[in-house]
């Protein structure tokens, strides 16, 4: 947890490391970790999108139509079909409680509330101890990270790339992308030196 005021950064997980992670979470049934890390890495929402989205949302749907409550702008996100097989799985498989309804918050605390994103990270914190994985202060942003990684790499660390994930991100500019992605000048220069 970080002081106010303070600047911490966290980084991205590699993609397998992400598999991998929440191939386990299901293998555990921990049915909310493993569509907080799923929908996070895939999808790439803020931590206050991510934690408002409702069943209906997603749930049997290819497309994501979302208000950002930070920019209020609106989007719409095409969703992986990993994604969506994971919506329909933890729907059909995770044990039925009252508040399980298409119109209810994905994810909730045992009385069906919306959980805040000061639980989240410290969920993820955890998780990320209890299953041995390695990357600096893990939170929400790691999981939003993963995704810009992701990005990133599946198109060639290409400048193209990151205008992308700067219009992703809401970000004001290509240099504040690339410096939370954690890009430094000599990863830069290295691509020049690898032509």
């Amino acid at each position: 947890m970080s002081v106010k005021g303070s600047k911490t950064t966290c980084s991205g997980l590699e993609w397998n490391t992400m598999i991998g992670l929440i191939t386990q979470l299901k293998k555990d049934k921990l049915y909310q970790d493993y569509l907080l890390v799923c929908i996070g890495s895939y999808v790439g929402l803020r931590a206050s999108d991510l934690l408002k989205l409702k069943w209906s949302d997603i749930l049997e749907k290819n497309k994501l139509i979302l208000k950002e409550r930070k920019t209020g702008k609106s989007r719409i996100i095409v969703i992986n079909p990993n994604c969506q097989e994971a919506v329909n799985w933890v729907w059909n498989n995770q044990p039925r409680k009252r508040y399980h309804t298409a119109d209810n918050f994905i994810f909730t605390n045992r009385k069906g509330k919306s959980i805040s994103i000061q639980y989240i990270n410290r969920r993820i914190k955890n998780l990320f101890i209890k299953y041995r994985v390695k990357t600096d202060n893990p939170s929400t942003h790691t999981l939003r990270k993963t995704f810009g990684k992701r990005v990133y790499e599946m198109n060639e660390q290409s400048e193209r790339s990151l205008i992308m994930l700067s219009l992703i991100f809401s970000h004001s500019s290509v240099a504040v992308t690339r410096r939370y992605l954690g890009i430094t000048q000599e990863e830069i220069q290295d691509v020049y030196l690898n032509l």
